[in-house]
């Protein structure tokens, strides 16, 4: 966001709405150098009108703060007024613009423009893929894209309400499985409700709470209490329901909404700090207190070190050899016959000890005297 000493001008154009913030007493020049730097449209093609009328050399940022400028496209040596405008088309390869789907598009195409903020990453121009991001400015981003621009050093004018992954919220987006059709979104996007498709045509939502992207006229069906897509109960405090692409007119209200749900939320984190502090330090004077508190609930078992813990440690199986398998075989043979008959082979300790030390029993090959015997 601004700060209050610099100028914030509202630029529309032929791509997706930004917000620039400049020095107030600089002039067009600037403006020009800086949407150049967040679009790539080189200043010397810009036609930059306020209110209709085109804004002249020595027009300074304080004369445009908080306003809304137009940018318009031109060919250089064109027509007789030093320019003709072209489209988006035209300005493909000077504006460096991703072109995976202009090879369809044409200039007559109406749906192009609206369509562009639908299918494009706000920072990188690049076609948009699941899992996909919006923040609170109703801008689409890639994942990948938007973490790179928030670890990164370099920040653009227009996106320095992006601090943290917290500032935007996981889109969860209705994929329609028929026949794509014309006027369709190139991603087969649709709204869960209504089935209609998310063409720029319709204003569509994103509910800042569960991230589900739902339709104005399924918002109108089913009401602003619960989101038509999840059901879950919305928060009025924060007005959840936050526009995707809004219109030149509506943005200033939007940007007042985001400020406003901002202050709300970090005033509840604030107050959730305040109360964690607060139970530690009564749990803390009061040992009492903390005994009579309800125990924590069990971890599950997740590592191994914690199944361990848990489960009984399992019996180690003796692996035998050969000659003590058959010693064990011959023992109980042995301890199936007559005592006297097996005491020729066998002694005293040998009918006392179980199969776990059978390893360490010998079969005698001498027979005993017959002291032994009486």
């Amino acid at each position: 966001m601004a700060s209050s000493s610099r100028a914030q001008v509202f630029v529309e154009g032929p791509f997706s709405s930004k917000i620039v913030a400049l020095d107030p007493s600089t002039g067009l020049a600037d403006l020009k150098d800086a949407i150049a730097r967040e679009t790539g449209i080189p200043a010397e093609i810009q036609r930059i009108t306020c209110g209709g009328k085109a804004l002249s050399q020595s027009t300074l940022m304080g004369e445009l703060d908080n306003s809304t400028v137009v940018v318009a496209l031109r060919v250089l040596g064109g027509g007789g007024d030093g320019g003709s405008i072209p489209g988006r088309m035209d300005l493909v390869k000077t504006a460096k613009t991703h072109t995976w789907w202009m090879k369809e598009a044409t200039r007559e195409d109406p749906s192009f423009q609206m369509s562009a903020p639908w299918t494009m990453c706000s920072l990188t121009n690049e076609k948009l893929a699941q899992p996909v991001y919006a923040d609170q400015m109703g801008h689409l981003y890639n994942k990948e894209a938007l973490l790179k621009y928030i670890v990164g050093d370099e920040k653009k004018a227009h996106f320095t309400h992006i601090k943290a992954m917290r500032d935007a919220v996981e889109v969860k987006i209705t994929v329609s499985k028929a026949k794509s059709e014309p006027g369709d979104h190139p991603l087969g996007w649709v709204c869960p409700v209504t089935g209609k498709p998310v063409n720029g045509k319709r204003r569509f939502y994103v509910v800042w709470g569960c991230g589900c992207l739902v339709s104005k006229e399924a918002v109108n069906q089913l009401g602003s209490k619960n989101c038509p897509r999840c059901t879950r109960e919305l928060d009025p405090e924060l007005n959840e329901l936050v526009m995707m692409t809004p219109p030149v007119d509506e943005m200033k209200a939007q940007y007042q909404q985001m400020k406003t749900r901002n202050a709300v939320l970090k005033e509840r984190r604030k107050a959730a700090k305040r109360l964690k502090k607060a139970n530690k330090a009564k749990a803390k004077a009061d040992p009492e207190a903390k005994s009579a508190m309800a125990p924590p609930a069990p971890k599950k078992a997740t590592a191994k070190t914690d199944i361990k813990k848990i489960a009984p440690p399992k019996k180690k199986k003796r692996h035998l050899s050969a000659v003590q398998r058959e010693i064990q075989e011959n023992l109980k043979k042995a301890k199936k016959q007559s005592k006297v008959f097996s005491s020729i082979f066998l002694t005293k300790r040998d009918f006392e000890n179980d199969e776990r030390t059978a390893s360490t029993s010998f079969i005698s090959t001498k027979p005993r005297s017959m002291n032994a015997l009486t």
